[in-house]
């Protein structure tokens, strides 16, 4: 009897949750605890756009209370921090132009300005501002985003179509002048052939010393004028190497040549 009566029991707990977990309010309450532990984990993540579209969510009077205070409070504290911006482009003349698209970090932000203001994200973004009416070359402009900042004003201007893209910033080249190479060359030469004279002298000089006290004089001189020509050249290397050293080290820098082909109907620069 005892098996059976908790059988019965198990059976109608089965059935009440059953209904419980199909009925709306349990579904609401189910969608409104996800949107509560969203909005902290977006909130945390840096997405506040994101965590205020689901504190929204669960700030609603259909969910319970305990839930929906906190989620109002975190809903008013995300209006006051989420950044907004307010993009001015213009013409290389001063022209404003409002037909631009505006990507964000490679992907579309706005197609057109309006001069709304526009909510972002905090943290570094690349904004990239392309002129639907070929009234501008594309012009890109990275900016950080703070949290808090409202209607931060970004100025762009875009290059007149057919003007050369402007260079990188720090697109510079060091080239090697030739200098470098021609006393790094000789200081290679000289030691070089200032080692053979060397060898050769001291070579000569063990041939002295087996003839001691009665060498000729010619030897002598040889073996002086092998180790006067070696100190020479090796002189002379180092100080070329000196040179070249002193050349390569304190070169000066240039701007990088960078061959641009224009494409022209939508204004596009295009580098190869």
């Amino acid at each position: 009897m005892a098996s059976r009566a908790r059988a019965v029991l198990l059976s109608i707990v089965a059935v009440g949750v059953s209904l419980a977990a199909s009925s709306p309010a349990f579904a609401d309450d189910t969608s409104c605890i996800h949107s509560y532990e969203q909005t902290q984990t977006l909130r945390r993540a840096g997405k506040l756009r994101e965590a205020r579209s689901e504190a929204a969510k669960c700030s609603s009077e259909s969910c319970p209370a305990v839930l929906s205070r906190d989620c109002a409070k975190w809903l008013a504290e995300l209006d006051q921090s989420i950044p907004t911006v307010v993009f001015d482009v213009k013409s290389a003349s001063g022209e404003e132009l409002t037909n631009v698209r505006v990507l964000a970090d490679g992907k579309p932000l706005v197609e057109k300005l309006d001069g709304k203001s526009v909510v972002l994200d905090v943290g570094p973004h690349t904004f990239r501002f392309e002129s639907n009416d070929s009234k501008g070359l594309p012009a890109e402009q990275k900016t950080v985003i703070h949290e808090g900042d409202k209607n931060r004003k970004i100025t762009v201007t875009l290059a007149a179509p057919g003007a050369a893209a402007p260079a990188p910033v720090g697109s510079v080249e060091r080239p090697v002048p030739i200098a470098t190479w021609i006393f790094g060359g000789a200081a290679v030469v000289s030691v070089g052939v200032g080692a053979v004279f060397a060898l050769s002298g001291s070579s000569k000089e063990s041939d002295l010393d087996k003839c001691k006290p009665s060498c000729g004089a010619d030897l002598v001189n040889d073996v002086s004028t092998s180790y006067a020509v070696a100190d020479v050249l090796l002189t002379a290397g180092v100080v070329s190497a000196v040179a070249a050293a002193v050349i390569f080290f304190t070169r000066p820098e240039v701007a990088r040549a960078t061959p641009t082909a224009l494409v022209r109907g939508r204004g596009l620069a295009l580098e190869f």
